[in-house]
């Protein structure tokens, strides 16, 4: 750890360097400072540059992978959405193919004997009928002990015949369902395919089940369209998302754009990293790899972010290039680190231009002035432009060119004055003309000294009514801040009333768009019966003949529009559920707002006090400038004072010495000295006409 005393050495001999090298300069003073100035800039932009392209870099990743995860969660919603449209389906297929049966029979199903039952669900025509219509995937089942066998489907078995005759596997997760009278919905295997089914057992008149119904639909076949969707979208340069399959046939890729239908499990990246297996593993997160496009290329970060889909056990996941984000945070800070350079040369134009304007020629107009007042010259006009350090250099030359004039003027008067009293002293006392000439002299010191000690009490006069003016407008300056604070207070009470009441507006439309959804399930429920009234309308048209042709379109159109009411409801209801999850956001950033506003409100009372603390400061400081003033004055009156009774003392050793008239040998000298006086303030200029020099 560096010691304080190395460090103050160091600051010294930087400073040392600095100085050094600006005096071997041979340039102006606005020069010198545009070159600190563009100097400190230029590393102060640049370094603002690397900081900022920094936090760009931090930020974008952070952004591009929270896009990532919407992405991935939007997927997600999808597939789960359109699986549970499909449970739906399934469960309606099944109501339809139940009441085939009921049609068949001229009793409710419920209050059929086991036996009457069991015969009833042994047609294969209606299996046959309703998947002819509907081409979905149904089976028949009757109970057998603890087992149930098909004894109709549309199930293709593992060499492509019919699956009759066999019986449901134990594996299922429906068979301990339907043993207990209970439906099942679900993703079951058959012969080596997943499907979206559901259960619905059939009890008789005893409440004893003697068969069940199963309508199915294939997984990959029920979900294409979602699946498309999802590879059809691209994230950046590169980025893709794809679907793996983590139940199932774990490690099969179910959609991807190259590996589809490929056990990933064992692939690795770059580094030798199984991400896949990872993935399966973990089922939620986000991973890291590296990945080489071709032979011979560099390896190129990824980043994935992957979640896991209940009911049908899939991991849906989406994944980008990392270095896409370092590119633009790069790029950001070549272009900030580029605009610094083109902007310092025109910054140091503006530096010299301004410099020379404020700096440059007022001090040479100082320097001017310096110089005639050298040369003696104590008439030159001195103009004050600004009240700023040169403003005060130019006033203080002033002052030091009335001081000289002021002094020069009285030594000439005086010289001429002794001259003529040592022309007049003829014979003097030597000891007498000696204590007159130090009497005199010492005379003129003091009266010389309270001269400059008035003027410096003049000075300080006018400095202390300068302060108390400033110590005024201090305070007037606080009073309005103290009323503008004030009136900032209202303000945001204002701001937080109006925030309340979007607040209410907002909770107002979340319960209206919950009411639209319970319309929207009523909608359901019609076009739901609406369907089954066209299907049983189809087959009792069917079962007509050729009468019922006519009567078999009608029921068709009509199932055709009950399908459309339902796609459309379920678009709507996704359409209303956006709607509100936006309506949950908009109210927690409105309860975000209302404390963000309360605390404004509490910053603004706790400056407005503080500034009520400055007023009252203002004011003692306005008071006691005051009193400074008034004993300035007082000071300066008593100078004034003193100096005219000096001035009396000098009149009066005048008068003493021309009494003195026998000393002739002083005189002479006094005469001579007088003379070289004379002849030395003849340098000096105290008026523009050559007469008022004599």
């Amino acid at each position: 750890m560096q010691r304080p005393t190395e460090g103050v050495e160091s600051l010294k001999s930087t400073e040392n360097f600095l100085t050094g090298w600006l005096h071997n300069l041979h340039i102006g003073v606005a020069m010198k400072l545009g070159l600190m100035l563009i100097s400190c800039i230029g590393v102060l932009l640049v370094s603002a540059s690397f900081l900022l392209s920094s936090y760009l870099a931090t930020q974008l990743q952070s952004n591009a992978l929270e896009v990532l995860r919407s992405n991935t969660r939007i997927f997600h919603n999808n597939i789960t959405t359109e699986y549970k449209r499909v449970m739906r389906d399934a469960e309606r297929y099944s109501n339809v193919y139940i009441n085939n049966y009921q049609n068949k029979s001229s009793q409710p199903l419920h209050s059929l004997d086991a036996s009457a039952l069991k015969a009833l669900l042994t047609d294969t025509s209606i299996n046959a009928h309703f998947t002819e219509i509907t081409n979905v995937v149904a089976s028949t089942f009757v109970r057998e002990g603890d087992q149930f066998v098909r004894v109709s489907t549309s199930v293709p078995g593992k060499e492509g015949s019919i699956a009759t005759s066999t019986v449901l596997s134990h594996d299922n997760p429906a068979l301990d369902l339907l043993v207990k009278n209970k439906p099942f919905s679900g993703v079951v295997v058959l012969y080596g395919r997943q499907f979206i089914g559901h259960y619905e057992p059939i009890a008789d008149k005893n409440g004893q089940v003697v068969g069940a119904v199963a309508i199915g639909f294939d997984v990959k076949l029920a979900l294409q369209p979602v699946i498309k969707e999802l590879l059809a979208v691209h994230i950046g340069d590169g980025g893709y998302a794809y679907v793996l399959d983590a139940g199932f046939n774990p490690g099969m890729m179910v959609a991807h754009p190259t590996l589809v239908n490929q056990l990933v499990g064992n692939v690795i990246d770059a580094h030798g990293y199984k991400r896949f297996s990872d993935i399966l593993a973990r089922k939620n997160g986000t991973v890291y790899y590296e990945t080489v496009s071709g032979y011979g290329a560099a390896a190129r970060k990824r980043v994935a972010v992957f979640e896991y889909i209940d009911g049908i056990d899939w991991i849906i996941a989406t994944t980008s290039y990392v270095d896409d984000v370092e590119r633009s945070s790069t790029l950001v800070r070549n272009s900030l680190l580029l605009f610094s350079l083109l902007l310092m040369p025109v910054i140091l134009l503006l530096i010299a231009a301004t410099s020379r304007i404020l700096i440059s020629r007022r001090l040479k107009n100082v320097l001017k002035i310096s110089q005639s007042i050298a040369q003696g010259d104590l008439t030159v006009d001195i103009h004050v432009d600004h009240h700023d350090e040169i403003g005060e250099l130019l006033s203080a030359n002033e002052k030091m060119r009335a001081a000289l004039h002021a002094l020069v003027g009285g030594v000439v008067a005086h010289a001429q004055h002794v001259h003529k009293a040592a022309l007049n002293i003829t014979e003097a006392v030597d000891g007498q003309a000696s204590t007159s000439v130090e009497t005199s002299s010492s005379v003129a010191e003091i009266t010389s000294t309270m001269e400059e000690l008035s003027a410096s009490s003049t000075q300080i006069a006018e400095h202390s009514r300068a302060v108390v003016d400033i110590a005024n407008v201090t305070l007037d300056d606080c009073n309005k801040g103290s009323d503008s604070m004030g009136e900032l207070l209202t303000r945001m009470a204002d701001i937080d009333s109006d925030n309340q009441q979007s607040m209410r507006e907002i909770m107002m439309l979340g319960n209206k768009s919950k009411e639209i959804s319970r319309v929207m399930v009523i909608i359901n429920n019609v076009a739901d019966q609406t369907k089954l009234i066209a299907f049983n309308a189809a087959l009792e048209a069917s079962s007509a003949g050729e009468s019922g042709k006519r009567f078999s379109v009608v029921a068709a159109e009509i199932r055709r529009l009950a399908d459309s009411v339902t796609e459309s409801t379920f678009e709507i209801e996704n359409k209303i559920s956006e709607i509100q999850n936006s309506i949950n956001r908009l109210v927690l950033n409105a309860e975000k707002g209302s404390n963000s506003i309360k605390a404004g409100t509490q910053a603004c009372k706790v400056s407005a006090d503080r500034l009520h603390d400055i007023v009252a400061t203002a004011e003692q400081t306005s008071t006691a400038a005051m009193q400074i003033s008034l004993s300035t004055q007082q000071q300066k009156t008593a100078s004034n004072q003193v100096v005219m009774a000096l001035r009396e003392i000098v009149v009066a050793s005048n008068y003493t010495s021309q009494s003195i008239k026998d000393i002739l040998s002083i005189s002479q000298d006094m005469t001579q000295l007088s003379e070289e006086l004379n002849q030395a303030t003849q340098s000096f200029k105290l008026s523009d006409k050559a007469d008022d020099q004599a």
